[in-house]
């Protein structure tokens, strides 16, 4: 019983601190209105706190003064909720400092998937993973040294020894316009929403787009970057967009709004975590390799596999051979997967 009162009043002393409350004048006197605490659940590893905001608390504060949190409760916490009821969950012990990429072990977290991801391990020690089919768009970014050049090499290389060419094309260069209204054509032609129920079977595609800010510049590469993104979910064209800084104009409110998946590294500032679209990416420890954030539904830190160019070489050797493109509407610059990333970030 103690403990817990102890507990509670930390969490006020950084409601207090982050100056998340309401005043209440009653004569010469001011009282302070928190919000409402509900759950204290304190374990070995974590203390989740569960609460609700007081009408007239703006929920944004959560957010904009998480500094303040993490300076009375602790820098791991973790902020969950929307409006009213949220959770803090501070977490005890940290991440671990480096992880390696191996096939073997990631494979039976992805052996249901149909195109999947699996980048790390969360501060639970459970693998961050998901189906790209499924959430098909992903925007990486962060500064140099964050560690996305691995991240992108963890991710082709598992797509490499996981699926075969009948199921899956990687375009690591350019894909042209017109197999994006071929395959719209099917769509009409044969009455259906999605490939998924053409009555036979089409790749997925993945465009990855390395430093899109190099095609700022060039408006028509632009727009049809942002077609695949927003209509590619139905044709199966996937996309992978990767960036060092966030650029508003590039990511404006209608790419983003179609990048469903997003993961930063390290970022200069709260401005940048914020076109980024992770809250909080600028307070990543800049000595913390590898360590990233990542939104799907809700902000969670992880710690990503690492996997350098030496190494992904080695993996996919076995994979490598010269065959002639058999489909004709495809134009195919060859290339390695590594190829794309040869320029490595100092990690």
């Amino acid at each position: 019983m103690f403990e817990k009162l102890k507990l509670r009043g930390q969490l006020i002393k950084a409601f207090r601190t982050a100056e998340i409350y309401r005043t209440v004048k009653r004569g010469d006197r001011i009282s302070y209105l928190f919000p409402k605490i509900h759950q204290i659940d304190n374990h070995h590893t974590y203390t989740r706190y569960a609460f609700s905001l007081l009408n007239g608390i703006d929920p944004e504060l959560l957010n904009k003064k998480r500094w303040a949190l993490r300076q009375v409760l602790g820098s791991n916490i973790e902020v969950n909720g929307s409006l009213k009821n949220f959770s803090i969950t501070v977490h005890h012990k940290g991440l671990p400092k480096m992880l390696n990429y191996t096939y073997e072990a990631i494979h039976p977290h992805i052996k249901k998937m149909e195109l999947p991801v699996c980048i790390g391990q969360d501060i639970y020690g459970n693998p961050v993973s998901w189906d790209f089919a499924e959430l098909e768009t992903l925007l990486i970014s962060g500064e140099i040294g964050a560690g996305k050049s691995s991240l992108m090499r963890v991710i082709l290389t598992t797509w490499v020894k996981y699926t075969s060419p009948e199921d899956l094309r990687l375009v690591l260069v350019d894909l042209k316009r017109a197999e994006m209204y071929r395959r719209g054509d099917l769509l009409l032609e044969h009455g259906v929403t999605h490939i998924s129920r053409l009555p036979f079977k089409l790749p997925r595609i993945v465009v990855v787009i390395d430093e899109m800010s190099i095609v700022k510049r060039e408006t028509d590469l632009v727009e049809m970057i942002q077609q695949f993104a927003s209509q590619g979910r139905a044709l199966g064209v996937h996309t992978i967009i990767a960036m060092q800084r966030p650029d508003a104009d590039l990511l404006n409110s209608a790419l983003k709004a179609n990048l469903r998946v997003r993961i930063s590294g390290r970022q200069a500032d709260a401005t940048n975590a914020k076109v980024a679209g992770v809250i909080g990416a600028e307070e990543i420890d800049a000595a913390a390799r590898g360590r990233m954030k990542i939104k799907i539904d809700n902000v969670k830190e992880f710690q990503a596999f690492f996997l350098d160019e030496e190494a992904c070489k080695e993996l996919l050797s076995p994979y490598k051979t010269r065959v002639k493109d058999p489909e004709p509407h495809l134009e195919v610059v060859p290339q390695s997967i590594f190829g794309l990333l040869e320029k490595e970030e100092q990690r």
